[in-house]
C-alpha cells in the first residue's frame, strides 16, 4: 500500500493536541458544603486543577486519538499499489467496431480502474483515434479530470488511425523516460506498446454497398458468423416497396436485387435483424440530379442536340419556344429560330438565327456570304475559338450581329457573338445551321462545347459517397446539412448529405452523397493483441484507492465516540 497525497501526514500532529488538551482537562468538580471545616479539601482540589497531570485511562480519549488518525489516513489518500504510476499515455480506439456491444464501455472500466491509484506525482495523457489522432488531455494529474475525460469518450462513425496516435505517443516518450502507453482496442495489434484488449467475437452481418439502377437496387451482403437467413428490406423516399429473404453461409458474401421505383430520389436497404453491430445493417442511396445542368432545346435541331450531348452533366428536355418558359429550373435555354414573346428571366441563352435581339446583342439585316470566317482579336473571343481550325467552311447566308463580343466574323460582320449583363449569359450564331456546312465539320462540336463553357462556367459541385469522417472540400460559403437535418462541421453521421451553395448566377444548388461505415469495420471476429514485454509499472492489477473506505471507518467510529460521551455525561 502507498499513500497518493503523503502531506497529509501533518494530521497526525492532531494527536499531540488531543493528548494535550486531556492533560491539560480540569479534573475537579463544583461542590457546595454545609461547613468551612471542609477547606482542607480545597487543597486537593487546586492541586487537581494543576496542569500537565498524570494521564488516566479514558476511553473518550483513546476514541478521538482514533478519530484524528482515520482522518489524517483519508487526508493522506492510501491506495492499494497497481493502475499506472509515473508518466503514463492511454490511447483509445473510437472507430465504429468499438460501439458493438459496449465496447468502449469496457474499455473505460478498465481505464478508470488503472487511474485510481494514481498518485500526486503520476501524470496521464490521453489520445484519442478517429480518422485523426488527437489529444484530449495532456499530461495531467488531477484525478476527477482524468476520469472526466475518459468517460466522456465516445466512438465515431469511422475508423481509427491507431499507428499516428502510437507515433505520438513514441514521440512523447523521447522526452520523457519510463513512459507507459496503452492502447485500449478492440482489433489493433503491435508490438510497439501494451495493448489492453477488450471485446470478445462475435457474429455479425453487414451491408458493403448498394447501387441503384433502372428500377432495381444492387445490394452487396456479407456474413462475419455462423450460417444465417436474413430479411432485407427496402424503402424508397421513405415507403417500404420490396422486401426479401436470403440464406448466407459463413464468411459468404453475395448480392441481392430488389425493386424500387423509377423517380425514386432516396433508397434506403436494411437488415431487419438485429445483430451485435447495428451501424452497418443500413445504406443509402441517393439520386445525383441536383449536381447535373438541365438544358430546354427548343426545336428539332438534331445538330445541337448531338453536340449537347456530348456533356455528360446535363440533362437536355426536348420541348418548344411557348412552353419552355413554363419549365423550372433551368440552365440554359437554347433557341433555334424564333423566339417566344418574352424570353425566361433566368438561365442562360443560346440562340441560333434568332428573328429579333438577344439582350444587348442585335439583330441586322440577312445578307449573302462573301468571305471565309475568322476569328474575333479579343481574348474572350480566342478563348472561344481555341482548337478551331475554320478551314472550308462555307455559308449561304448570315445576318450580321452588332453589340456584345464578337467570336467569328464574316468578313467585318460579326458572325457569332457573345455577352454578358449581370448573372446572365448569352451566346447568339447569326445564320441557320442548315444554310451552313459548319455541323459537319470537326469545328462544330468543338465550338459548341466553348460556347457551353462560358454559358455555364459554374460547374456543378459533385461529391464522391464515402466513408463516415472523410474529410470534405466545400465551395466557399456552403452549408453541409447532415442525415438528421442539422447543419453539420463534419462527417460522422451515416446517411444522406447535402451541400448547399450558390453558382456564379447567383442561384442556390444542392449536391447529395453518401457515407456510410468502413467495412473493415464489420468483421467482429477479430481481436487486438500486442507486447507483452512492454516496460509498465503496472497492469495486471488495478490499483485501488481506500479513502472511501478509511472515511466510512472514520464516521462509524464518530458515531461510537457521540455515543459514549452521551452516557459519560
Amino acid at each position: 500500500m502507498h499513500f497518493l497525497f503523503p502531506a497529509g501526514a501533518w494530521g497526525f500532529v492532531s494527536l499531540a493536541v488531543i493528548t494535550v488538551l486531556y492533560l491539560l482537562r480540569r479534573r475537579s468538580q463544583r461542590v457546595q458544603v454545609p461547613s468551612l471545616l471542609l477547606w482542607q479539601r480545597a487543597l486537593a482540589e487546586q492541586q487537581a486543577m494543576k496542569p500537565f497531570q498524570k494521564l488516566k485511562r479514558n476511553i473518550l480519549y483513546f476514541l478521538q486519538m482514533g478519530l484524528a488518525v482515520l482522518l489524517t489516513l483519508a487526508l493522506m489518500r492510501p491506495a492499494i499499489s497497481g493502475g499506472v504510476q509515473g508518466e503514463t499515455v492511454m490511447i483509445f480506439d473510437l472507430s465504429a467496431s468499438m460501439q458493438a456491444e459496449g465496447r468502449l464501455d469496457a474499455a473505460k472500466e478498465r481505464a478508470l480502474s488503472l487511474i485510481d491509484g494514481m498518485g500526486t506525482g503520476d501524470r496521464v495523457t490521453v489520445l484519442t483515434a478517429s480518422r485523426e489522432a488527437e489529444i484530449a488531455l495532456s499530461r495531467s494529474g488531477d484525478l476527477s479530470r482524468v476520469r472526466g475525460v475518459i468517460k466522456g469518450l465516445t466512438a465515431r462513425n469511422g475508423g481509427a488511425d491507431l499507428e499516428a496516435a502510437l507515433s505520438l505517443a513514441q514521440a512523447m516518450g523521447r522526452d520523457m523516460e519510463g513512459l507507459n502507453i496503452l492502447v485500449f482496442s478492440d482489433t489493433f495489434t503491435t508490438d510497439a506498446a501494451q495493448v489492453v484488449a477488450v471485446g470478445t467475437r462475435q457474429d455479425n452481418r453487414a451491408l458493403l454497398s448498394l447501387s441503384v439502377q433502372n428500377g432495381q437496387a444492387f445490394v452487396r451482403v456479407a456474413n462475419y458468423g455462423e450460417d444465417a437467413a436474413i430479411t432485407l428490406e427496402c424503402e424508397a423516399d421513405g415507403l417500404l416497396c420490396d422486401a426479401v429473404t436470403i440464406e448466407l453461409a459463413q464468411d459468404e458474401v453475395r448480392s441481392a436485387l430488389l425493386a424500387v421505383p423509377g423517380e425514386a430520389q432516396t433508397v434506403r436497404v436494411h437488415i431487419q435483424e438485429d445483430d451485435a453491430l447495428a451501424l452497418d445493417n443500413e445504406r443509402w442511396y441517393a439520386a445525383r440530379e441536383d449536381g447535373v445542368f438541365r438544358a430546354a432545346l427548343c426545336g428539332d435541331n438534331v445538330f445541337l442536340e448531338k453536340a449537347l450531348s456530348l456533356r455528360e452533366d446535363m440533362t437536355l428536355l426536348r420541348t418548344t419556344a411557348a412552353e419552355a418558359a413554363s419549365l423550372e429550373n433551368i440552365d440554359l435555354y437554347i433557341f433555334d429560330g424564333a423566339l417566344p414573346e418574352t424570353l425566361p428571366d433566368q438561365g442562360m441563352l443560346l440562340c441560333v438565327a434568332p428573328d429579333r435581339d438577344v439582350l444587348d446583342i442585335g439583330i441586322g439585316e440577312k445578307t449573302g456570304a462573301v468571305s471565309a470566317l475568322r476569328a474575333g482579336l479579343s481574348q474572350k473571343a480566342q478563348a472561344l475559338t481555341a482548337h478551331l481550325l475554320l478551314e472550308d467552311i462555307a455559308l449561304r447566308a448570315y445576318t450580321p450581329l452588332t453589340g456584345g463580343d464578337a467570336v467569328l466574323r464574316c468578313g467585318s460582320d460579326p458572325l457569332i457573338a457573345v455577352t454578358e449583363a449581370g448573372d446572365r449569359r448569352a451566346a447568339v450564331v447569326g445564320f441557320d445551321l442548315h444554310d451552313s456546312n459548319l455541323p459537319m465539320k470537326g469545328d462544330f462540336p468543338i465550338l459548341m462545347q466553348n460556347l457551353l463553357a462560358f454559358l455555364l462556367p459554374d460547374a456543378r459541385q459533385s461529391f464522391p459517397d464515402g466513408i463516415c469522417g472523410d474529410s470534405l472540400t466545400l465551395p466557399a460559403d456552403a452549408r453541409l446539412i447532415a442525415p438528421s437535418g442539422r447543419q453539420a462541421a463534419d462527417t460522422d453521421e451515416q446517411g444522406v448529405y447535402t451541400v448547399r451553395y450558390r453558382g456564379t448566377d447567383g442561384a442556390e444548388r444542392a449536391a447529395r452523397f453518401t457515407l456510410h461505415l468502413d467495412p473493415a469495420e464489420c468483421d467482429l471476429r477479430m481481436t487486438a493483441g500486442g507486447a507483452s514485454d512492454v516496460r509498465l509499472t503496472a497492469i495486471a492489477d488495478a490499483g485501488r484507492e481506500l479513502t472511501p473506505w478509511v472515511l466510512l471507518a472514520f464516521l462509524a467510529l464518530a458515531l461510537l465516540e457521540w455515543e459514549v460521551s452521551r452516557r459519560v455525561g
